[in-house]
C-alpha cells in the first residue's frame, strides 16, 4: 500500500461540508488500512490460507465503503455504503482472530487490530446518524 493513502482526506463531494463523523470515520479507516497493510506485509509469502490478502481486502473494503458513501447521491445509498463498511470491519476482526489462532498474528497484533476495528466501527456508526448535509433533502 502506498504511504500516500495516509494523507487521504475526504473532500467536499456534493455540498459545502462533510460532517465531522463521516470525516472521522474515513480517518480511522485510513489508519486501520495502513496498519493492516504493514501487518500483512510481515506474513510469510508462502501462506496457504490467503489470510494476508483477505485482511488487506477487508480493510480496503471498509475504507472504500466509507469513501464511496461521501459521494452518495441519497441518504439511502449513504447508509448502505456505511453499513457495507461495518460488514468489512467485522470480517477483518474475524480474520485477525483466525490469524492469531494459526500463529500468523501475535495476540498483541490481533488485539491492536481489534481495537482499531472497534474505534473505526464506532466512528462509522456515529456517521450513520449524520449523513452529508447535501443529502438531507434527497430521498
Amino acid at each position: 500500500m502506498d504511504d500516500s493513502i495516509a494523507s487521504l482526506e475526504p473532500h467536499e463531494p456534493n455540498g459545502p461540508e462533510v460532517p465531522y463523523a463521516a470525516r472521522r470515520a474515513v480517518e480511522r479507516l485510513v489508519a486501520l488500512a495502513t496498519h493492516v497493510d504493514r501487518l500483512a506485509g510481515k506474513f510469510p509469502l508462502k501462506e496457504h490460507t490467503g489470510l494476508r490478502s483477505q485482511m488487506r481486502r477487508a480493510a480496503m473494503d471498509a475504507l472504500a465503503g466509507a469513501a464511496c458513501a461521501l459521494e452518495a447521491i441519497s441518504v439511502r445509498d449513504y447508509h448502505a455504503l456505511m453499513l457495507r463498511s461495518l460488514g468489512a470491519l467485522s470480517e477483518l476482526d474475524t480474520f485477525a482472530r483466525l490469524g492469531q489462532r494459526s500463529g500468523a498474528v501475535t495476540p498483541t497484533e490481533a488485539a491492536h487490530v481489534g481495537l482499531l476495528v472497534q474505534l473505526a466501527g464506532h466512528e462509522v456508526r456515529l456517521s450513520l446518524n449524520e449523513p452529508p448535509f447535501s443529502l438531507l433533502g434527497a430521498a
